[in-house]
């Protein structure tokens, strides 16, 4: 578990939107947050940092999030941390599969922030919890530390506005055609071509 006052949790996550909105997400609510982009990775860091939870996706490559769990249930020092499993994958096979590999809970995407702050409020150790996570993950401002919004969310509230899109979902689970709406979107402007 983490020493210090912080909890820790980690993000294994491959889609790097996704990744960045749920870090901004938790870092607001005062978490630290540690990231891994495949199963494997995410095996190595639990081990090396012990985090007080993992968000797990189970789509991952190198290592999906089953094999992943699997392999922190079978290390001694990571057996007992908890495991929420965040995925597009919504059937009763692979929520049966999620908990058989060793899962603690189970969201689908796209997710309700308020169901994953319940989620994760009742399986952290309870000693060291951030005061009123409730009323802050309802909240539509996500900040950096000078108490800016961040301009990645401040996009990513714009575009949800833009196009009548919730603002908890994630970019993973938008359609095809607001997919690349929001990636043209992200992308730095081009500076122009002068030639003479």
């Amino acid at each position: 578990m983490s020493s210090d006052n912080h909890q820790t949790i980690l993000i294994a996550e491959d889609e790097n939107d996704n990744l960045v909105l749920v870090s901004l997400w938790l870092q607001n609510l005062g978490y630290r947050v540690l990231t891994a982009v495949n199963g494997e990775a995410a095996v190595e860091v639990a081990k090396l940092a012990r985090p007080d939870l993992i968000l797990m996706d189970i789509g991952m490559p190198v290592m999906d999030g089953l094999e992943a769990t699997r392999a922190i249930r079978q290390a001694p020092e990571t057996t007992s941390l908890p495991i929420i499993f965040l995925t597009a994958f919504d059937t009763k096979e692979f929520r049966e599969r999620a908990g058989d590999a060793g899962g603690d809970g189970y969201l689908t995407k796209p997710f309700d922030f308020d169901r994953l702050s319940n989620l994760i409020l009742n399986l952290l150790p309870k000693q060291v919890q951030p005061g009123n996570m409730e009323g802050q993950a309802s909240q539509a401002g996500i900040s950096d530390e000078t108490g800016n919004l961040d301009p990645r969310f401040m996009l990513w509230r714009m575009f949800c506005a833009e196009n009548n899109v919730p603002l908890e979902t994630l970019p993973s689970s938008l359609g095809r055609d607001l997919r690349k709406k929001w990636e043209r979107l992200k992308k730095p402007p081009r500076r122009p071509f002068f030639k003479f």
